[in-house]
C-alpha cells in the first residue's frame, strides 16, 4: 500500500469525524466525531513518515486524550445542570 493510498484513507476517516461533528446533536457523539478526526489526522502525519512525524503523533495521542477527558467532563456537568445531553441545551446555560 502506497502513501497516497494511506493519504485518502485518511482524509475519509477526517471527513467520517467531520460528519459525524455536524449532523449529531448529541455531546457525546460530537465528541466522538472529534476523537475520530484526530485519529485522521495523526494517521496522515504517520503516512507522510519520519521520526518527528512519530513525536508529533504522539503529542497529538496525548492532547486527544486530554481534549477527551475534558469534553466528557463537560458532558457529565451539561447533563446535571439540564438533564439532556443535547447540543441546544447549552443555550438554557448562557443567562
Amino acid at each position: 500500500m502506497g502513501v497516497a493510498n494511506y493519504l485518502l484513507f485518511a482524509v475519509m476517516i477526517l471527513f467520517l469525524g467531520m460528519y459525524c461533528v455536524i449532523t449529531k446533536k448529541s455531546l457525546i457523539k460530537s465528541a466522538i466525531g472529534i476523537s475520530i478526526m484526530v485519529k485522521g489526522a495523526s494517521l496522515s502525519f504517520l503516512a507522510a513518515g519520519g521520526t518527528t512525524a512519530q513525536v508529533v503523533v504522539v503529542l497529538i495521542i496525548i492532547v486527544d486524550a486530554i481534549v477527551a477527558a475534558i469534553l466528557l467532563s463537560l458532558a457529565v456537568n451539561v447533563y446535571r445542570r439540564t438533564g439532556s445531553l443535547d447540543i441546544e441545551s447549552l443555550r438554557k446555560l448562557w443567562g
